[in-house]
Formats: structure tokens, C-alpha cells, sequence
């Protein structure tokens, strides 16, 4: 049975450690300040009983980085802008309400399809329409205060997601590459663990279907680099972080990263290379535990691009084990107790870890 936590359980978490539930609740209250800024400016700025239109803004602006926040800013200011001339030029052209609330969604529709209004297209066609609805689009005044209304709340919107906390995601960052890394290396050290056992085809299957779903990981992981690295773009907070050395660069998960997504289409080309030598009859008790040996070398190497845990410095021992190892295996390899296909799977399997651990070099200490 699922356990329901309460939202006083949530909240208590989010106050006791950093994370997503923190980042929501810090999130929420700057929408609150931000609506409240927004309303309240409006009522002194623009004088009218309609003053919802700020507020709204406000909080529609207030996403996950800054960066966005602007982008949104300039998408939704102009989307506003375009769909308030297409009611007032339909109000004028067209004396029939209902035939200018027609032409009015259908242009601003289509007008908000451009790629440069982004995910704020809509507002073209649906600013229209309300305009047209309440009666009001022939109105010069009342649609210049909307305007003025829609700045001011993007502005407010703005300011505050910029200069109140604004949001970093490196963390999310180092934690997916953390994760990449712990499921290469956990797969790598079961195949390894596998091959000293009994193993067949279905096994080397199995790892086969494992090694692919890697690729699932590394797209979130992708995806974290890419958010972390929009959240650092006029982000007055992380620049003052940095500066003080309290706050990592985005690219240096970047590095990691690209090692990691090469080891694991290598993890793949292994267990091919392993699924095709357990097709065969004759396999060499020598190699495969050499190769299992070889394999937990490589995991170790693995295990220290963990952005969790400060290991890095341990990788040019680990390679050196898994260079050792290779060589160990080398002269223990009998190429004339084989068959071609063995022999070829065979160096397939150690082609992959020998660019494993190549790629694995480059992330090394200098």
C-alpha cells in the first residue's frame, strides 16, 4: 500500500534539507511576493478595478531560471502586444462582434504559430479574443493600460525571480551524473561477478537489455547539464557563489559527463560482443575470468567520476590496475583453443574496454 505524505511532512522536509521540495517552496512564496508587487503597483501606477492582468504576469514569469524568466518576458510581452492590435484593428474593420471575434482568433492564432513567440504564441489569439469579449477592444485607452498593466507585472515578475533567490539546478547537474555513474559501474561489477558464476545466453541477454536502458539515464543526465547550465545565465546569486569559490562552473560536469555517455556505448558494445560468445560452445574458462578480473578494474575506474564522492584523484591508479590487468590477460590468452567467431567476440569485448579506459584518461588529474 502506497504511504500518502502529508503536505506538513513535505513542508517540514523542505525546510530540513536543500532539494526539489525546498526549490518548490521557495519558488511558491516569490509567486506570492511577486503577485502581491504586481497587484499593488498596478493599483497605483494604473489605476484600474482590472488590475488582475499584472499580477497574472507576474506569476506566469516566475519559472525555474532566470534566464527564462526574460525570454518569457520579451515572448509574452510581444504576444500581448501583437493580439491587442489584431482586436483593435478587427473591432474597427469589422462591425459585427461576432464576425471580429472570428477573425481576431483566427489571425492571432495563426500569427502566434512564429517560433520567436515560443510557448506564448497562444496569448495572440486568446489576448483577442478577451479584448473583443469584454467589449473593449475599440477602447485605444483601456488597451494601452492592459499593456501597461502586462509590462509591469513582466517587470515585477522579472525583478523578483532575479534578485530573490534566484534558482540554481547545478545540483540536479552533479546528481544525474552521479547516478550515470553508479549504474555504469553496478552493471559493469555485475557482468563481472556474472562471468566467475554460471552464465548463458540468457544471462548475456540480460545484460544486453540493461546496458541500452543506459541510454535513458544519459538523457536525463543531458537534460540536467542543459538546466544547469540555463539556470547560471544572470544568475546574480551563482556569479557571487562562484566568486567566492563556493559554486562549481557548469562545465565541470561536462567532462564527466561526455566520458561517461562514451564508457557506456562501450558497456554496450561488450555485452554484444559477450551475448555472441556465449552463442558458442567452446567458451575459454581462461579469458572469462581474466575478462571478470578486467572488468572489475574498469568498474573501480568508473566509480571515480561519482560526483558524490571526491575519488577522482584515485582514477590514474585504477586505469593503471585495468592496463595491468590487460596485459596479465594478454599472455594468458590461447588464440589456438578458439574459434574465429570466439576469437572475434573476444576482441570485440576487450576493443571496448580498452576505449573505455582511453576515453577514462582524458578525465583524469593532470
Amino acid at each position: 500500500m502506497t504511504r500518502v505524505l502529508s503536505p506538513w511532512y513535505w513542508f517540514r522536509r523542505a525546510l530540513r534539507f536543500p532539494g526539489r521540495e525546498r526549490e518548490a517552496v521557495v519558488q511558491a512564496l516569490k509567486m506570492a511576493l511577486a503577485a502581491v508587487l504586481a497587484w499593488l503597483l498596478a493599483r497605483v501606477v494604473i489605476p484600474s478595478p482590472q488590475s488582475f492582468i499584472a499580477p497574472y504576469t507576474a506569476v506566469f514569469l516566475m519559472t525555474e531560471t532566470v534566464y527564462r524568466s526574460l525570454t518569457n518576458a520579451l515572448q509574452q510581452a510581444g504576444a500581448i502586444l501583437i493580439g491587442l492590435v489584431i482586436a483593435y484593428v478587427s473591432a474597427h474593420l469589422i462591425p459585427l462582434p461576432v464576425l471580429a471575434l472570428a477573425a481576431a482568433v483566427l489571425v492571432g492564432m495563426l500569427v502566434g504559430q512564429w517560433h520567436r513567440f515560443g510557448s506564448s504564441g497562444i496569448w495572440v489569439g486568446v489576448t483577442a479574443l478577451l479584448m473583443i469579449s469584454y467589449g473593449t477592444a475599440g477602447n485605444f485607452v483601456y488597451l494601452v493600460e492592459r499593456l501597461a498593466e502586462s509590462l509591469l507585472g513582466a517587470a515585477v515578475g522579472v525583478a523578483v525571480n532575479t534578485v530573490v533567490l534566484p534558482p540554481v539546478h547545478l545540483r540536479h547537474a552533479r546528481d544525474a551524473v552521479s547516478v550515470l555513474a553508479g549504474e555504469v559501474r553496478d552493471l559493469v561489477q555485475s557482468i563481472a561477478d556474472d562471468l566467475r558464476g554460471d552464465w548463458d545466453s540468457d544471462t548475456a541477454e540480460r545484460w544486453l537489455r540493461h546496458a541500452r536502458r543506459l541510454d535513458s539515464t544519459v538523457v536525463r543526465a543531458d537534460d540536467a547539464l542543459s538546466w544547469g547550465r540555463e539556470s547560471v545565465r544572470f544568475n546574480i546569486r551563482w556569479l557571487v557563489h562562484h566568486r567566492r569559490g563556493r559554486s562549481p562552473l557548469p562545465s565541470s560536469f561536462e567532462s564527466p559527463l561526455s566520458v561517461l555517455e562514451e564508457v557506456t556505448e562501450q558497456v554496450k558494445r561488450i555485452t554484444e560482443a559477450l551475448v555472441a560468445a556465449a552463442g558458442q560452445d567452446e567458451a575459454d574458462p581462461e579469458f572469462t575470468t581474466g575478462y571478470a578480473g578486467l572488468l572489475d578494474g574498469l568498474a573501480g575506474a568508473v566509480a571515480c567520476l561519482d560526483q558524490a564522492e571526491d575519488r577522482l584523484a584515485d582514477l590514474p591508479a585504477r586505469l593503471d590496475e585495468v592496463a595491468e590487468r590487460r596485459r596479465e590477460l594478454d599472455r594468458r590468452i590461447r588464440v589456438d583453443q578458439v574459434t574465429t567467431v570466439m576469437r572475434q567476440a573476444q576482441d570485440a569485448a576487450l576493443l571496448a574496454v580498452d576505449r573505455s579506459t582511453r576515453v577514462l584518461e582524458t578525465a583524469a588529474p593532470r
